[in-house]
């Protein structure tokens, strides 16, 4: 099934900027019915056209909590699942209590790539786990071969060494596969802020719904600052980023070829 961010991205992939008049009416077409057919399913989507809420039972502390509080929106609803990750906390979406695993179904219908299951403490997805059980099997196999070598230690320290190398790497390998995104595939936070770019054009009827473009939102590929996402998300709620947009799109289009 396509993901609403697949959808999206094909509709701006009808057209190469800078966008005629037609052009930009034909995807502001495709990205309204999309998002209106899946509103009409995926009660996220719905809450977020809206201007609703999304969030936690729990009151929200840390430097973070007051940005997570904000309206209703693809980042913050990620945001919010990664911090449930480790104890499966329900979600409120509108004031109605949804079931973590059914939010993160919500959003993995419009956010691919994403990787975001509830961890058990004892799932070997966690670092914590795999790490122990491989520091637990070390000393196991250095115990084990020391009993049946000629020596009379209880533990040999060569095989232990060796094995602990080998399994440590194991268990950071598996765990990062486990536990982390694709890193050959966008960052789910990128399509995320992607897909609210289009909900805030969409909600205050803006123009700037055609020109919400992948390559035209900030990003940051080999890390996440959470800073750096949040005040993009500020930008866009407020209408800076479409208000940009707008001014990018004429300069654009003001841009004559240079002579020769």
């Amino acid at each position: 099934m396509d993901t609403l961010y697949t959808l999206c991205r094909s509709a701006d992939n009808r057209h190469a900027p800078p966008l005629s008049a037609e052009a930009r009416a034909e995807i502001m077409t495709h990205k309204r019915a999309f998002f209106t057919e899946e509103a009409a399913v995926n009660p996220l989507v719905a809450e977020i056209l809206r201007g609703g809420t999304v969030g936690l039972h729990a009151p929200l502390t840390g430097r973070r909590a007051a940005f997570l509080r904000g309206p209703a929106s693809f980042f913050r609803t990620h945001e919010l699942l990664r911090k449930t990750r480790e104890r499966n906390a329900p979600l409120l979406i509108g004031g109605r209590e949804y079931p973590r695993e059914e939010v993160l179904a919500f959003f993995q219908r419009c956010v691919p790539n994403t990787n975001l299951r509830f961890l058990p403490w004892f799932s070997t997805a966690r670092y914590t786990m795999s790490l122990g059980l491989a520091a637990a099997a070390t000393v196991l196999i250095g115990h084990l071969v020391a009993l049946t070598s000629d020596d009379s230690g209880l533990f040999d320290r060569d095989v232990a060494w060796q094995a602990g190398v080998i399994l440590f790497a194991l268990a950071i390998v598996s765990s990062a596969r486990r536990s982390n995104r694709d890193p050959r595939h966008a960052a789910p936070w990128n399509s995320a802020m992607y897909l609210d770019a289009q909900a805030q054009c969409l909600r205050s009827g803006s123009p700037s719904l055609a020109l919400a473009r992948k390559e035209t939102l900030p990003q940051q590929k080999l890390f996440k600052d959470p800073a750096f996402y949040d005040q993009l998300l500020v930008d866009i709620e407020s209408g800076r980023f479409a208000a940009h947009l707008e001014v990018q799109a004429r300069r654009d289009v003001n841009v004559q070829p240079s002579p020769g």
